[in-house]
Order: structure tokens, then sequence, then C-alpha cells
């Protein structure tokens, strides 16, 4: 979970801003295990507890809706961009609580790494290939659904075509722009019904 500020909603897509500095949590066990040293089955059976962690460099993130991934534009500190990053994830449900707004989806596990001069990687391959042979108790459930996300987006880099043509790497935040929240705000872990 991480506290971004919505830049722009348009009828495509939702762009966020989250600064370097910004804190967010990820989930643990509540005695601090968190997933990677955790045996899937019993992840998936367990409480899980939010805890807190520092983002070290800013966030610029795109959510095309319909799409099976967004795409994150890495910023260091001093503002210059670094890599973009593709996450293949379930497309986003938009939802709003009270003065809470909040983008849900599910991550998928495998990534896309993109570097400046638009050399990719996959991410996290073997750990979701090993996810994979449980399906007991891996969300995950259509692995082709997720590698063609992820050809979708290797295309889009290796041809330059939007979003890896450019577009918002010089990108800044408004200056007037509050700092994040670093509580979880009320209504974070609200359930739909």
């Amino acid at each position: 979970m991480a506290p971004f500020r919505a830049v722009a909603d348009v009828d495509d897509a939702i762009l966020l801003w989250m600064p370097a500095g910004a804190t967010a949590w990820h989930f643990t066990l509540p005695d601090g295990r968190g997933m990677a040293q955790v045996p899937l089955p019993e992840w998936s059976a367990s409480d899980r507890v939010p805890a807190r962690h520092t983002i070290d460099h800013g966030v610029l993130s795109w959510h095309p809706r319909g799409r099976d991934y967004s795409i994150r534009w890495f910023f260091r500190p001093d503002g210059g961009f670094f890599r973009w990053y593709a996450n293949l994830e379930a497309p986003p449900a938009l939802w709003r609580h009270g003065d809470l707004t909040g983008l849900d989806t599910t991550d998928w596990d495998l990534d896309v790494v993109v570097e400046p001069d638009r050399t990719w990687r996959w991410k996290d391959e073997e750990e979701f290939a090993a996810r994979l042979t449980l399906p007991e108790a891996y969300w995950v459930d259509d692995e082709e659904r997720v590698r063609r996300a992820g050809r979708e987006v290797i295309a889009l880099a290796e041809s330059g075509a939007f979003p890896f043509d450019g577009t918002w790497r010089d990108f800044r935040p408004d200056p007037s722009w509050p700092a994040p929240p670093r509580e979880l705000p009320h209504g974070w872990d609200r359930v739909e019904t």
C-alpha cells in the first residue's frame, strides 16, 4: 500500500505520483516474516499485518484502464529519471470511501524492467514459475494472460512507443503538493460487500 497523489484521471488511464522518502506499507505475518521467508501455502492461509517501509525513489505510476499492467517511471531523489518498471497486475479497480480514494489491483509477481535505452529484462521469473506449481495457494490462475501482458509491454519498449517514448521522463511534481501521510489513513482496510 502506498500513498500516491492523483496527477491525472482521464478516460483511459490514471496517473499517480509518490515522492522519494514516502512511507509505504507491505504485508508481513504478525511475527514479521515477509512473503519471501514463508512457504506460499502458509502465507496464503495466514493473517497478515501492514509493515511500514520508506520508498527510496520517486514513482510516477500510469494505470491504463482495461490493461493487465501499470507502468512506473522511477526517479532518483535528485529528480533524475533512472528506469521504467512494468508491474504485471489485474486491471485496477477505483474506489471511494468517505474522503479516501484508492486503486486496488492484484500483483501477479512477474514484472518487466525497462532501462532508459529501452533494453528490458523479466523480473522475478523464477519466483513466478515456482509459485505456479502451487495452484491451491497461488492467486495467479492464468499464466498465459500474465505473460501476454509482459509481451505487450516488451513490444512497446522495443518499438519506442508510448509509454517508452520519453514522455514524462522529465516529470517534476508540483512543489506545492503536501507531503504524503506517514500513517495509514482511516478506511485503508475497508472491505467491499
